[in-house]
C-alpha cells in the first residue's frame, strides 16, 4: 500500500505525490461555492439579494461556466461567512489523490466570527452527510445571546479549557474530557465561561456550514 504523507525530501516527496502540474482554479471555486451555500441553506436567490449579484451570474459561476472577479469572490465570501482563499487550491498542488480523504494540519480552511469563534474544517468537503470541525473558543467567545435550532444532530469532544452548553432550558458545564450529543432541532447556544481558550472537536450532520 502506497501512503501519501507530507515530507521535506524532495525524492520522497516525487514517490508520495504526483507530479506538479497546473491546476484548473475555476472548478475548485465552483464547487466550493455550491458545498457552501448548500450547507448554509441558501438558494442562489438568496446569495444574489444578499451580494447584489445576478441569480444568472452566480449559477453561472456554480457550473464553472464564467470566471470571478475578485471583487465579486470577496463579496460572496463576505456574504458566506469565510476567507477568500476558501476557494481556492491547495498551492502546493498536492490535492491528488488523497484530497477526498485526508485534511493536513497545514492546510485547513477556516471561518472566523466576530463573537470570538474560530471553526477550522476537519472534513475534506462540505458535500456529504456530516461535518467535523475544530471549534476554538477565545474567553468569553459564544454562539450569540439568543438560543437557535436547526435540523440534524451534534455531538463533540471537549479537548481544552470549558464549555457551557445550554439546550432548552438546561445548562450544562463541560469541561477538558468531557463529551456531548443532542438533537439540533431543540433550541440551543453555547459559549467559553472561563478565562483561558476552549477547544472543541464538533461533529454536525447535516452539514451546518
Amino acid at each position: 500500500m502506497k501512503y501519501s504523507k507530507p515530507t521535506s525530501d524532495p525524492e520522497e516527496k516525487a514517490y508520495c505525490f504526483p507530479a506538479n502540474r497546473p491546476r484548473e482554479t475555476q472548478p475548485i471555486i465552483g464547487s466550493r461555492m455550491r458545498e457552501l451555500r448548500k450547507a448554509k441553506s441558501m438558494t442562489l436567490q438568496d446569495l444574489a439579494l444578499e451580494t447584489g449579484l445576478s441569480v444568472g451570474y452566480l449559477s453561472q459561476l456554480e457550473r464553472e461556466h464564467a470566471t470571478p472577479s475578485i471583487r465579486s469572490l470577496n463579496v460572496i465570501a463576505r456574504i458566506l461567512g469565510v476567507s477568500i482563499n476558501w476557494f481556492f487550491p491547495d498551492p502546493e498542488g498536492h490535492e491528488e489523490p488523497e484530497a477526498a480523504v485526508v485534511v493536513r494540519a497545514s492546510r485547513r480552511r477556516s471561518l472566523k466570527f466576530e463573537s470570538g469563534i474560530r471553526d477550522e474544517l476537519l472534513s475534506p468537503t462540505l458535500s456529504g452527510k456530516l461535518e467535523l470541525l475544530l471549534c476554538t473558543l477565545e474567553p468569553g467567545g459564544s454562539s450569540g445571546d439568543e438560543l437557535y435550532s436547526h435540523d440534524g444532530e451534534e455531538a463533540g469532544y471537549v479537548d481544552q479549557g470549558q464549555l457551557e452548553l445550554t439546550i432548552e432550558s438546561e445548562v450544562f458545564l463541560l469541561c477538558e474530557g468531557d463529551s456531548f450529543h443532542f438533537d439540533s432541532s431543540k433550541p440551543h447556544r453555547y459559549r467559553n465561561p472561563g478565562k483561558t481558550r476552549t477547544v472543541v472537536v464538533w461533529v454536525m450532520t447535516p452539514p451546518h456550514y
